[in-house]
């Protein structure tokens, strides 16, 4: 797919787009201090439950947030024109690359479910640690057929909550060291607010059967020192950063180099069989990586567990 560089008018609105988002996320976490002060009644709640509170604001946000229609041209538009106008635009044929037994990372209320219904796909588990979207996740897991594929773990990819939860569904019964479980990983905008984004990478790679995909499509901090990067964007990320983006963002990162984790997580095995990344919207404070990784080794037959 092609990219054409953005006119001065739309660099100049990227630079600001975040801003936008990151007022609108402010509002809900205002609202949800209002309200448990004068609405139940929770005078202390405000410096006794802040975290909880932010938590609480943040779930209803993102639900509002991956409900309202954009402005901007839809995938499927930008893709019969076959260019790139969006990050959205990244999305759909990198998913069409999954296939077998899934591990979809932390799939918030289900934007991506149209995208997952391929008869290549044997089953799908969602990782997703905030209850407050399972019911819009499930409502978006039924609309598209998904019930009997689509097993919602109400756990982040930390090791120590995704395990026992795997565990529950009986995904580790084979599981060996190097072995693996899952034949694609999917991460759409998740590695940006892991409590500790390496660490998270190298257990996620562990989890890929031979020959496994890790499919990815993450906004990643601006490379302003290479040509495809803006130094003028880098320090709108750092204002925005300062701004407390990650707080009100659920943890949301904007500077993490997520490109140089994730071709590392394979070191130990001398690398990846193959890396396929992209990298698009340099000018922007939500530069974006794309592509597929895949690990070493045959796959599995026919995703016998």
């Amino acid at each position: 797919m092609s990219y054409s560089e953005p006119t001065t008018k739309e660099w100049i609105r990227s630079l600001f787009e975040p801003g936008q988002l990151l007022f609108w996320a402010m509002t809900y976490y205002v609202r949800e201090n209002v309200d448990a002060v004068f609405r139940r009644g929770q005078v202390l709640a405000p410096l006794l439950q802040t975290t909880k509170l932010r938590d609480e604001a943040f779930g209803k946000f993102w639900v509002a947030f991956s409900t309202t229609p954009s402005d901007e041209p839809g995938p499927q538009q930008s893709l019969l024109e076959n260019r790139v106008q969006g990050s959205s635009d990244l999305i759909p044929p990198i998913l069409a690359r999954a296939e077998g037994i899934v591990l979809d990372v932390g799939p918030g209320t289900g934007t991506q479910m149209p995208l997952l219904v391929s008869p290549n796909i044997k089953a799908i588990y969602g990782a997703e640690p905030c209850h407050g979207l399972h019911a819009e996740l499930r409502a978006k897991v039924e609309a598209e057929g998904l019930a009997k594929k689509y097993t919602i773990l109400p756990c982040s990819v930390v090791a120590s909550d995704l395990i026992p939860a795997m565990q529950k569904e009986g995904l580790l019964i084979n599981h060996n060291a190097g072995g693996g479980v899952f034949d694609t990983i999917i991460c759409v905008r998740v590695l940006c607010s892991v409590p500790d984004m390496n660490r998270t990478i190298r257990e996620l790679y562990t989890l890929l059967r031979p020959g496994g995909k890790l499919l990815v499509t993450e906004h990643v901090v601006n490379p302003w020192m290479t040509p495809k990067g803006s130094i003028v964007a880098r320090l709108f990320q750092a204002t925005y950063g300062f701004l407390g983006w990650s707080w009100y963002l659920g943890d949301c990162c904007m500077n993490r180099d997520t490109e140089t984790a994730l071709k590392k997580a394979a070191d130990r095995d001398g690398g990846w069989e193959s890396v396929e990344l992209d990298r698009w919207f340099g000018g922007s404070p939500l530069p974006y990586i794309s592509g597929v990784l895949t690990k070493k080794g045959t796959p599995f037959g026919p995703w016998d567990m």
